[in-house]
């Protein structure tokens, strides 16, 4: 049995032809990028990940063809709170609002009083990363957009209509919405209410692994692509890639360092203690939930530093540079707000800070303590995790981790074991094993987990005692001047600092 993964990422989208036992025979990306606006402002339009869908098709179909592979089945796993309104004939009626868009932040701060409410019901507090505030904001701000909308669309429901001529959306990305209801798995009329959003312009929710729909001939007729086969949803990309990293278990967290920084780690249910101070979302296993954290920088601080002040410079280069620099950057301390901080506060307006800046500076030092700081972060969320689960393993993915100086800053910084598996594909092969355990090809996730994992390389990397300690009061002083310079409020739409 042969599955095709749609990987849809922030920068690509990739497709990826697997056997079920996850041998790789064929595989397309295509890049595009998301256009960042003024005010904190990023969108991108939907027929970037239209013709990318197209493309990728086109060229694994004809590539299976060529070598006479069947595909059985296609699954998706996508970014997850990015907001496409689409009118009656499923055609965009704007830019799509990115996950990363800060538009809502008055929206967000207006709902505060109702944080406690929603998190209860939601597993996260109010936050303009989530789709909810992405609609209310059409609605208020684009009254005749709102009005014509027939469906808001997260990008993976878009793909699979264009695929099936079905509209469908699953728990793992309703669970990123501040709109469906963590405990029944159903659109919450009180929520509905909240964010002014009418419950027809949402698709219906399915679970993660549901087939939900099939190839129609007028897809096939345009791509190669077998009509009639199955398209399955395996969920969010966190949620697949956790997956991937084998968190597929209580004790297991992955720590995905990729555009933003994801923290994953499995439970069986909602834990009745649960603060919020972490997000509680669905599993892309069904009846298991995961509770995650996140980074909202870190790939895409790295590329905006080498971009302005390594432009000329290959990766390697630019390793080689960074490794100039000693453990704790010579002083200099980066607070990596890029795009404000998601959890454990939820503070919209953060900003990132550079600071003991002398004239000895170097960018190498400046360019070590942006990714110190990432991982000061990441440690952050490692140990707000530990108050709810014990954490026995740490496995690292992502784009970042194909440094070997960021992954010996990781394991310092954390103080502990960690380990990577494989290649940066774990998103790709968990939406496989999850769409592998729904087409029959095994009991579980776990037991896809263990088969097609049992061949991947594995590097461990071990923390050094004396530097682990150095991080340990370096982490502890960015997070004292995080709380003196962004533990603010705004006071009539400005910011006012505590410094």
């Amino acid at each position: 049995m042969n599955i095709l993964v749609i990987d849809v990422g922030t920068s690509s989208m990739r497709g990826i032809l697997f056997t079920h036992e996850g041998k790789l025979l064929a595989e397309k990306q295509i890049f595009y990028s998301v256009s960042y606006l003024e005010n904190s402002w990023a969108e991108q339009e939907a027929s970037d990940w239209e013709n990318a869908l197209y493309g990728i098709m086109k060229t694994v179909a004809g590539q299976a063809e060529e070598n006479q592979w069947n595909i059985d089945a296609v699954t998706i796993t996508s970014q997850r709170s990015s907001v496409i309104p689409v009118d009656q004939g499923i055609h965009p009626l704007c830019s799509a609002i990115m996950w990363q868009d800060k538009r809502t932040n008055e929206i967000c701060e207006r709902l505060n009083p109702l944080n406690d409410k929603i998190f209860s019901l939601c597993g996260s507090r109010v936050n303009p990363v989530f789709s909810a505030s992405k609609m209310t904001w059409v609605r208020e701000n684009r009254p005749e957009i709102y009005k014509k909308t027939y469906k808001f669309l997260v990008i993976p429901d878009y793909l699979i209509y264009l695929m099936t001529g079905e509209l469908w959306t699953d728990y793992t990305y309703g669970s990123r919405s501040l709109l469906m209801n963590i405990h029944t798995h159903q659109w919450d009329s009180e929520f509905l209410d909240i964010f002014q959003v009418d419950r027809e312009k949402l698709c219906d929710l399915t679970e993660p692994g549901s087939i939900c729909g099939r190839i129609t001939k007028e897809f096939a007729e345009l791509t190669g692509c077998p009509e009639g086969i199955p398209v399955i949803t395996s969920g969010g990309d966190q949620q697949c890639g956790a997956i991937g990293q084998g968190v597929v278990k209580k004790g297991i967290l992955s720590a995905t360092a990729g555009t933003g920084g994801f923290l994953i780690t499995a439970t069986d249910e909602v834990p009745k203690h649960l603060e919020p101070d972490v997000i509680c979302n669905y599993s892309s296993i069904k009846g298991q939930y995961i509770l995650e954290s996140s980074v909202l920088t870190c790939c895409s601080a790295f590329d905006w530093f080498r971009r302005e002040f390594y432009k000329d410079c290959s990766y390697d280069e630019v390793n080689e540079a960074l490794a100039t620099s000693p453990v704790g950057s010579n002083g200099c301390i980066c607070l990596p707000y890029f795009q404000g901080r998601s959890t454990p506060d939820w503070n919209n307006l953060a900003k990132a800070v550079f600071t003991n800046v002398t004239l000895g500076t170097t960018k190498a030092d400046m360019l070590r303590s942006l990714l110190e700081g990432i991982c000061y972060e990441i440690g952050n969320g490692i140990d707000t995790m530990k108050k709810y689960l014990h954490i026995s393993d740490i496995f690292v993915n992502g784009g970042l981790t194909n440094s070997e100086v960021f992954n010996r800053i990781q394991c310092c910084v954390y103080g502990t074991k960690i380990i990577r598996r494989g290649k940066a594909d774990a998103t790709a092969r968990g939406a496989l094993m999850v769409a592998a355990e729904a087409m029959g090809a095994y009991a579980s996730v776990e037991d896809a987990f263990k088969q097609i994992s049992q061949n991947d390389e594995v590097k461990v990397y071990l923390p050094n005692e004396e530097y682990a300690q150095q991080y340990e009061k370096y982490k502890a002083q960015m997070n004292h001047l995080y709380k003196k310079i962004w533990n603010g409020r705004l006071v009539d739409g400005n910011y006012e600092f505590r410094i």
